[in-house]
């Protein structure tokens, strides 16, 4: 989760720990073996220019500093990883903070050394951890877009997709300068192995990709009512990756209308798109990053109405996020880590986990309503922006339609509440009724939270409503 100066404050009085380091000076030889811990462990937060006891000393001509080190450090440690460098001021001090997920292509190396966290300490893993960690991975089943994609070679590839990636300021300078052909390139971005094309690749710079992968045509709509009975446009869209953002973008614009405005002490008129522009683009790029790519029913579909904008895309959120955690931001959780990575190399995606923040400060920015996120089970993530005139408190359809004991325990709902409160409240001595009825489908839909996620068993787990709870809360309280 991106941090507030006052969280991070919090953070300080609390010390190092298992998921905390801190540093009072910023390099990548300082850094680069936490950083390349935490990615091996379970994430965590490095903070620099803060000294061991607390004290925050501050880092000079800091964002200078965050840029170099971030470079460095994504250019020696491997494979390749996204993690964001921020500048935050704590104590009138400018410090750096460093946002690192749990890695998924374990074990990662910073200059051919692996570390892993025990306790609050950073250490080299020994010979068995290594081995512990190889043996895993070749357990669990291998992600999607690490795959080999059938029928796939390079007479396939687009040539203008490839130069667009492989000229792009941010791509490494190993990769650059190789002259072993496009496929080495390619397997230094972890988009081909012994030889062959992933599937990442495929979607990513393939002429035509829905030959194979039929999920990844995208379907963009807008109707012409509210009660999206007839569309006064509807395209789909199919190619290279960074094609399809921008033709789906184009789309978008074309089909919002613009709001006037005049500068303060002018009188001259500013037409500006209803949406912000770098919402839609940032809420485009996380659906074809973050999407699941799995499944042939899959895909990305936008809807355009005069009191809405959605954006759809194919599977869930990830384990331990719900949408009021993408309301504040969070340490990213990638699905799909190398199609995220070639969308960063070339400039689509920023910093890790800001995505939802940046949109909904936008939002804020061009007087809109916040935007809502949406998750029912595997059916899917909505965004939705909505119209000046439109609020989500007054936009039912958006919620889910609920079943009477589930609108009876939202009800009940205020702030975080344990299970075994809301089944008394309720009068309900079944613990097994109350979870298969009442509890278990208020979660799948999205109305309702687990306050520790990760630990769903725990004796002090609590439960709240989520942000789309709180809307349905609204319409049953209006009835």
């Amino acid at each position: 989760m991106s941090r507030s100066p006052s969280q991070l404050k919090k953070l300080l009085l609390l010390g190092e720990s298992q998921n905390l380091e801190l540093k009072p000076r910023a390099s990548a030889q300082i850094c680069g073996p936490h950083v390349c811990a935490f990615l091996n462990s379970q994430g965590g937060y490095l903070l620099c220019g803060v000294d061991d006891d607390g004290q925050v000393l501050g880092v000079d001509d800091a964002q200078r500093v965050a840029q170099r080190m971030e470079s460095q450090l994504k250019a020696q440690i491997q494979p390749p990883v996204l993690f964001s460098v921020e500048v935050q001021e704590i104590d009138d001090r400018q410090v750096l903070v460093i946002e690192v997920p749990s890695g998924k292509d374990v074990p990662y190396a910073f200059r051919n050394d692996i570390y892993i966290r025990q306790g609050e300490s950073t250490v080299k893993a020994s010979v068995d951890v290594i081995r512990d960690m190889v043996l895993r991975k070749q357990i669990e089943p291998e992600r999607w877009e690490r795959l080999f994609s059938s029928e796939l070679d390079e007479q396939q590839l687009s040539r203008t997709a490839c130069q667009k990636l492989l000229s792009a300021p941010r791509i490494p300078l190993e990769v650059r300068q190789s002259e072993q052909g496009l496929l080495h390139q390619l397997q230094l971005l972890s988009l081909a192995k012994y030889g062959r094309l992933t599937n990442a690749a495929d979607v990513l710079l393939a002429q035509d990709p829905v030959r194979r992968h039929p999920q990844a045509r995208v379907r963009a709509v807008c109707y012409s009512s509210k009660t999206a009975n007839e569309y006064q446009d509807l395209q789909h869209f199919a190619g290279p990756m960074t094609e399809v953002i921008e033709q789906l973008s184009a789309f978008i614009m074309r089909n919002t209308p613009v709001k006037a405005r005049f500068s303060q002490g002018r009188n001259q008129r500013e037409d500006l798109p209803l949406y912000p522009e770098m919402a839609i683009r940032e809420g485009i790029v996380n659906a074809f990053a973050h999407r699941d790519y799995s499944s042939f029913s899959g895909g990305i579909k936008v809807e355009i109405s005069p009191v809405r904008l959605q954006i759809w895309n194919s599977g869930s959120l990830p384990d331990g996020v719900d949408a009021d955690k993408l309301q504040q931001g969070h340490i990213s959780v990638l699905r799909n880590p190398d199609i995220a990575h070639a969308l960063y190399l070339q400039g689509y995606m920023e910093k890790l986990g800001r995505g939802s923040v940046l949109i909904r400060q936008a939002c804020e920015e061009n007087g809109l309503a916040p935007p809502v996120w949406y998750s029912e089970g595997n059916s899917g993530v909505t965004l939705t922006f909505f119209t000046p005139e439109v609020t989500p408190e007054v936009t039912p359809e958006v919620a889910p339609e609920v079943t009477p004991e589930v609108e009876r325990l939202i009800v009940l709902v205020n702030g975080d509440i344990k299970r075994i409160e809301l089944q008394h409240q309720l009068k309900l001595a079944d613990a097994e009724h109350f979870r298969k009825h009442y509890l278990s489908p208020a979660l799948e839909q999205g109305v309702l939270a687990m306050t520790i996620p990760e630990k769903p068993t725990s004796s002090n787990q609590r439960y709240r409503l989520t942000s789309l709870g709180k809307i349905v809360r609204k319409r049953l309280d209006g009835q």
